[in-house]
């Protein structure tokens, strides 16, 4: 329940503060006195659109403060959830600059906007003109019949099945889309994949045959370099060797004589050693060097079939064209995964289907066994709101496909004379009759729907005598399982209230300013008759009056 509220400098209001009790609460005043400005204030505590221009003074912030008793409601997990400190008071605050920037506060921890409506959720409802509007749609509709059937944990558990599905559901078209785009590449893409896997290319291949055939192409100038080399070096008379050889005998002459000689002999020897290998080599080098054409041929075949490929990829090496391999490697597994992932989706879709299907007909099982009920009791209110011949029929058509809310198609049929056909309740009603239709609608759930908070923003229009009377006794009745808050112009209504609270204007030296005071008995007495009688209160409004609030 609300505790208290508290306004400061927003539209009219400067600064006001109420504090409100358990069970059933009137607002009065005259029009134009500032009723709907104090919604509006309460509004912006759930969530609603900030306004700057509904600043007062635009060199101070706007606050709006709300203080709720939450005892009893079970909201620890929520907070819990949304690390939010739980108390049983609980202070929701909203901030408005006149740069139009906002802020929200519970229990003095920021929260976004959207967080504040979850919370305005649980704790309010507000009816007004708008809600009489939504009575005319199917989604409201179904809602209400919810409410009534205690349809909370099915229809939660369907919604977040019916959401998963239809996230499946987009992913599936995604993938096969997908699919299908790379379906029609993939004959090319496996063209290129075969020609490619078929030339078992390696990495510097090409350098290699390019040495090899420019060794081929010179082999018998390679073979000649060779053999000479080997005839300089050791098989010519005057070979080097020979020189050589000639200057170690020398050089073993004059050992003794000059003992430095010694190691210069060492040092030839070791060349001739030396050089006598380098010929060896160079006659088996040369042997092994003959010329071939038919491997002249294949290496031009092979570089042929790499030359192609490098020209048609547009690339100049064949690491380049292995990477390009192992693209399409990718490419081509990825499209066998995409049939694997649209098998898997399809299976969980199947899977949900069948879970959905399940939760869907216990859904329509719960409304189908409270439609009678539901049918009966507003029959009943509505023949005591006034309306003798009301007809009220809850039409629940089972469908073919799934629906956020399930398988039904709900629609509330309305009738108020007699002999006449129900039908749809925004086109046979009229406002007075949509009012009592809601309020009764409203009465029957709130015995149903645990929600802290209900106002009614003169949903009592059009209305007087007899049924505004009753209309009084079932909200007084509703605050018993809830707190009540009710703008009224009506007496009938104004005396049920436990505690009234009166809007008025008053104007200073510069600006209008709308005050609210809650009233005390004799006042209520005065407000009252000055409702039945106008501005010239007669002892017989007074007495009525009084006689009201017995």
């Amino acid at each position: 329940m609300i505790e208290s509220i508290s306004i400061n400098n927003y539209a009219l209001i400067d600064k006001t503060e109420i504090d409100l009790g358990k069970g059933f609460s009137i607002i009065t005043g005259e029009t134009g006195a500032g009723k709907s400005i104090l919604l509006g204030a309460i509004g912006l505590t759930l969530g609603q659109r900030a306004d700057s221009a509904a600043i007062m003074d635009k060199s101070k912030k706007c606050v709006v403060e709300i203080v709720y008793n939450v005892s009893g409601y079970n909201l620890q997990s929520w907070f819990e959830e949304n690390d939010l400190d739980y108390s049983e008071s609980v202070v929701v605050r909203r901030e408005v600059t006149a740069e139009g920037k906002s802020r929200c506060f519970i229990n003095d921890t920021p929260v976004n906007n959207k967080l504040l409506k979850e919370f305005g959720n649980y704790m309010v409802d507000i009816h007004s003109q708008h809600q009489s509007l939504l009575l005319g749609q199917p989604e409201y509709q179904t809602e209400i019949l919810d409410s009534f059937c205690g349809n909370g944990k099915l229809l939660a558990e369907y919604h977040e099945l019916y959401y998963q599905y239809r996230k499946w559901t987009v992913e599936l078209k995604n993938l096969k889309d997908k699919a299908a785009d790379a379906e029609k590449e993939g004959d090319y893409l496996r063209f290129q994949f075969s020609q490619l896997e078929n030339a078992q290319l390696k990495n510097g291949e090409k350098e290699e045959l390019e040495q090899e055939l420019d060794m081929l192409n010179h082999a018998e100038s390679i073979k000649s370099a060779l053999g000479g080399m080997a005839w300089n070096i050791r098989d010519n008379e005057q070979s080097i060797i020979s020189v050589l050889k000639e200057t170690r005998h020398s050089l073993e002459g004059i050992e003794n004589a000059w003992p430095e000689a010694k190691e210069y002999r060492e040092r030839i020897e070791s060349v001739i050693i030396e050089l006598n290998d380098l010929a060896d080599e160079a006659e088996r080098k040369g042997e092994g060097v003959e010329y071939d054409g038919g491997r002249i041929e294949a290496i031009n075949q092979r570089l042929n079939v790499i030359y192609d490929l490098l020209y048609k990829y547009k690339v100049e090496d064949v690491s380049d064209l292995l990477d390009i391999y192992e693209s399409l490697e990718q490419q081509l597994n990825s499209i066998q995964g995409c049939s694997e992932e649209i098998a898997a989706l399809e299976s969980k879709l199947r899977q949900a289907e069948q879970e959905m299907k399940a939760l869907a007909t216990k859904i329509h099982d719960m409304r189908e066994g409270a439609q009678a009920l539901l049918c009966d009791e507003m029959k009943r209110l509505l023949v005591g709101l006034g309306i003798k011949h009301a007809e009220f029929v809850v039409e629940l058509v089972a469908l073919e496909h799934f629906t956020p809310t399930g398988c039904d198609d709900v629609r509330f049929l309305f009738s108020a004379n007699k002999n006449q056909q129900p039908g749809e309740i925004a086109k046979v009603a009229s406002g007075g009759e949509i009012s009592r239709v809601m309020l009764a609608l409203k009465y029957v759930l709130s015995g149903s729907k645990q929600l802290p908070v209900i106002v009614f923003d003169e949903i009592d229009t059009g209305l007087s005598g007899e049924v505004a009377h009753r209309m009084a006794q079932m909200m007084k009745e509703m605050a018993t399982r809830m707190q009540v808050i009710s703008i009224s112009h009506l007496p009938q209504i104004a005396a049920a209230g436990d505690c009234h609270f009166k809007v008025y204007k008053e104007d200073n030296q510069d600006f209008t300013i709308s005050h609210i005071r809650k009233l005390s008995y004799d006042e209520r007495v005065k407000e009252i008759a000055g409702m039945m009688s106008g501005e010239e209160i007669s002892v017989a409004a007074l007495e009525a009056a009084q006689n009201l609030l017995k």
